[in-house]
């Protein structure tokens, strides 16, 4: 029996995150998962994927959290 696709975050959660913590705004495994997704939808900078995920928001709260919204494309 085929087992259940694994959530794009989870890909991402075991990375270490080198930021300093008191610094940090939002998860490590949420921003690279706008990112990738901002990239396969054809975003070519980071000033696009911000744009991409600003425009998609409500969608991408229906699979992240994003308490703080997008992260900036400096972020």
């Amino acid at each position: 029996m085929p087992s259940l696709p694994m959530p794009i975050t989870d890909v991402f959660v075991a990375l270490a995150d080198p930021r300093q913590t008191n610094k940090v705004q939002h998860s490590l495994a949420e921003t690279l998962t706008v990112a990738v997704c901002g990239i396969l939808v054809g975003a070519d900078t980071f000033e696009e994927i911000q744009a991409w995920a600003q425009e998609k928001l409500p969608w991408l709260r229906r699979y992240l959290e994003l308490p703080n919204g997008i992260p900036s494309h400096d972020t």
